[in-house]
């Protein structure tokens, strides 16, 4: 075979890949985008649904910390194959609404699939592609074709739920077009993508040990970048809310919403992260100042939204604010996980660094949906807020806090990391011994 062909073959394998990402989680995900009419197609109350998904981000949140022994024991285009078609299945089984249990048992399965078996594997499957000195080029273009395809899929999807004479039958269809999707790019990852045993075997392990957690837990920078995502995936996981308040009290037309969730969802995903990146790396030079920044824009957001009245005079000013949140809440995603190589953590500590803060990061995803649901009732019924959850007013008070313990973390972090590097510059030039 010729440098030529393999390289070409490299990259189809990388885009296959790279499409992979963009479409296995629309459906687990698909809230973000088409949160009430899911809801009612799948014949649940808001309710109901929230708990469902709140359950799926705890099962997501243990598998983070099982994927890296999945990915060190089997093939990486197995697990990939395997979890494509398996969330296919899901997807086909979830578009005949099997009721509460039914659908639970499927986020069940999303989770386990996708963060279990999928993630881990990915991340090795992208890695063997190049060798060092591309790492940094795969990962970000991983990032930005994902974005694309979600973007594509999700405008394609929003036309159909559009066309359709009932949203919520539109989102039944385009959940079996999500599965189908998923078996024909499993069969593209299992005929197509070929894996190299030495640059796999070089990639070293992913398992992360309980001993590299019990190191981990003694670390005071696992806390403090775990709280800052944390802190920041309470706006991510309310984005999917946003819908129903510009819908049924901003008073935007239904036709918009669609579109306007998967601007909010994907564009925003491969635009706001990389400009996140270089503003970090050319502006702030600090990826916690960075943060800061973006927690205290966050924060005026969430305030406004406390304040401003609820009316659709008002609709195109808090569409405005909701995409200026998310230009602040996606170019934080892009650069939270960078403070681990700012802050020197050492290689060899990284795992059990990324794996801890990773649970406390994603622990939102838990219990947020089910909050929020309970927040906000059914946003069709009048009066629009029920008092028993306190509605929308309740939830940006918890957004407008979350920024605002953002800040302090944030701040905290800064000031921790210049004490360390002050100590060090101070510290005395070690003597050179005699002869």
């Amino acid at each position: 075979m010729t440098e030529g062909t393999s390289r070409s073959r490299r990259w189809v394998a990388f885009l296959i890949l790279s499409m992979t990402g963009g479409i296995i989680y629309q459906v687990a995900y698909i809230r973000f985008v088409f949160l009430g009419p899911t809801a009612k197609a799948l014949e649940l109350s808001a309710q109901d649904y929230g708990n469902i998904v709140s359950v799926f981000g705890v099962v997501a949140m243990v598998m983070y910390f099982f994927g890296g022994w999945f990915a060190d024991k089997f093939s990486p285009r197995l697990l990939i194959t395997i979890a494509l078609a398996g969330t296919g299945i899901a997807d086909i089984y979830l578009a005949a609404a099997p009721g509460y249990f039914g659908t639970l048992l499927v986020h069940i399965a999303f989770a386990i699939l996708g963060m279990g078996l999928y993630w881990p594997a990915l991340v090795k499957a992208i890695g063997m592609l190049g060798d060092a000195s591309e790492q940094g080029r795969l990962f970000g273009f991983l990032e930005g074709v994902r974005g694309l395809t979600s973007t594509l899929v999700g405008l394609v999807g929003t036309a159909i739920v559009a066309m359709a004479v009932v949203p919520a039958h539109g989102v039944l269809w385009l959940i079996r077009i999500y599965g189908i999707l998923c078996f024909v790019l499993a069969a593209a990852v299992w005929f197509c993508v070929k894996e190299d045993r030495e640059k796999l075997a070089a990639l070293g392990s992913s398992t992360v040990t309980l001993r590299q957690l019990l190191h981990a837990a003694k670390n005071k920078y696992t806390w403090l970048i775990g709280l800052t995502v944390m802190l920041m995936y309470c706006f991510y996981t309310t984005l999917g809310y946003f819908s129903p308040l510009l819908e049924y009290q901003y008073g935007l037309a239904a036709g918009l919403i669609g579109v306007i969730g998967v601007v909010r969802t994907y564009v925003f995903q491969f635009v706001a992260g990389p400009t996140g990146g270089v503003l970090v790396d050319k502006v702030t030079k600090s990826s916690p100042k960075f943060l800061r920044w973006m927690f205290a824009g966050c924060a005026v957001i969430a305030a406004a939204f406390l304040l401003m009245p609820r009316t659709s005079a008002l609709a195109w000013v808090a569409l405005t604010l909701m995409f200026v949140l998310c230009l602040f809440v996606f170019a934080a995603r892009g650069v939270y996980w960078a403070t681990v190589g700012e802050v020197e953590i050492p290689e060899n500590e990284r795992g059990g660094v990324i794996g801890l803060a990773s649970g406390l990061a994603y622990l939102p995803d838990a219990f947020l949906p089910a909050l929020a649901a309970w927040w906000i009732g059914d946003p069709t019924a009048k009066p629009a807020v029920p008092e028993h959850g306190g509605g929308y007013t309740t939830m940006f008070a918890v957004l407008f806090a979350a920024a605002v313990l953002g800040l302090v973390v944030t701040t905290v972090t800064q000031r921790v990391r210049a004490r360390e590097l002050a100590a060090r510059t101070a510290a005395p030039e070690p003597q050179l011994a005699a002869g």
